[in-house]
């Protein structure tokens, strides 16, 4: 999805006709226009619109206006500002007000062009990425204690918001208006987008409280129970169950919890199904075979079970870990916080570990690897 630029100006007859010169550069990104400021506030407000140029002198909110309100609402939208009223300092005085550029009319259009490319050039100097797991991006972001601004675009939705990041922190998030921890779940609610990192932070106060690891699993888990909701009301009309379950089997499912209970070492006497060869065994059961072996009666194991929600993490991870150099995926940590911890295992089936806050992680995964 190419960028939006917001070109705003009073005079109607010269937007069309930059409008039409600059359809040129629609590789590079996509031009809305806005007759006031009044109009190009609303427009903002309901599009993840990267880069606005305004003119200087229009009636009612004139460009030092807009540019002071989007300054205070949208401070990581870049300002481009342009006059045919040049004087002497009003330069200084246009970049001391927070504007990013200043052009004087009039320009050819490949001028702005330029200009257009250089500003969205430098808020992406951090790089693009497409088609990412963003919960997978986040935390190599909180592990690198990065300072960033994340331009997230929705493929699905055709629409974008940004994530705010100072030392590894999410401080703030925005879509359009709307700002805080709503934005940051609905942004990492997106399935399909695309990243591009701008190396810097425009807040210094953080306006998310949490930790990061505990937003990324509320909004997994709204993401998922969204997911099942929709797919209950599509087959709501639908019968597909052949014969009974019985309730071994409902319990034992995929996805469902299983109880730990700790096992001796299979003797003689206990049933052939204890003694299978491990490779006879479903991945959940071999690790739960190696972790009885290892640790016993399962020092800080809560419980072991077969969930697929966590296969598009462990891919993306896997593959983020071979473009970094970090070797194989062995496992991955995520804390909610408080009990809610857990070691997400790849494999044949995704292997979910529930563990105690103090339990030996480094034991643990080293006995199942």
């Amino acid at each position: 999805m190419v960028p939006k630029v917001l070109i705003v100006d009073d005079d109607q007859s010269w937007l069309s006709l930059i409008q039409k010169e600059l359809a040129n550069y629609a590789e590079n990104f996509m031009i809305r226009t806005a007759d006031s400021g009044e109009a190009a506030l609303a427009i903002i407000n309901r599009e993840h619109i990267m880069l606005v140029v305004s003119d200087l002198r229009m009636p009612g909110m004139d460009g030092f206006d807009l540019l002071s309100r989007i300054l205070g609402s949208y401070p990581d939208i870049p300002v481009i500002i342009v006059t045919a009223y040049d004087r002497p300092k009003t330069k200084d005085v246009v970049f001391r007000s927070g504007a990013a550029g200043y052009l004087t009319k009039p320009f050819e259009s490949d001028v702005l062009a330029r200009e257009i490319n250089k500003m969205l050039r430098k808020k992406a100097e951090g790089g693009n990425l497409n088609n990412v797991s963003l919960e997978t991006f986040l935390q190599l972001v909180e592990m690198e204690q990065q300072t960033c601004t994340l331009q997230v675009m929705n493929k699905a939705g055709n629409n974008g918001g940004v994530l705010f990041f100072r030392n590894g922190e999410l401080f703030n998030a925005r879509i359009g208006e709307q700002q805080g921890k709503s934005a940051a779940y609905e942004i990492l609610s997106w399935s399909s987008v695309s990243v591009s990192i701008e190396n810097d932070c425009v807040f210094d106060e953080k306006l998310i409280e949490g930790d990061l690891q505990a937003i990324l699993l509320d909004a997994m888990r709204s993401k998922d129970e969204n997911e099942e909701a929709r797919q209950a009301a599509a087959e709501e009309n639908e019968i597909v169950l052949d014969e009974p379950v019985s309730a071994t089997e409902s319990e034992e499912g995929e996805g469902a919890p299983h109880q730990m209970v700790p096992s001796e070492n299979p003797g003689p006497d206990q049933p052939a199904e204890a003694q299978q060869p491990e490779e006879e065994l479903s991945p959940v059961e071999a690790v739960r075979r190696r972790l009885t072996g290892s640790l016993g009666s399962y020092t800080g194991v809560k419980d072991v079970y077969s969930d697929t929600k966590w296969e598009p993490l462990v891919s993306t991870a896997a593959s983020v870990g071979e473009i970094f150099g970090f070797g194989e995926l062995s496992a991955i940590y995520a804390n909610k916080g408080g009990e809610g911890q857990y070691l997400i295992m790849p494999g044949e089936e995704t292997t979910i570990i529930s563990i105690d806050p103090d339990a030996p992680r480094d034991k643990i995964i080293g006995a199942v690897s």
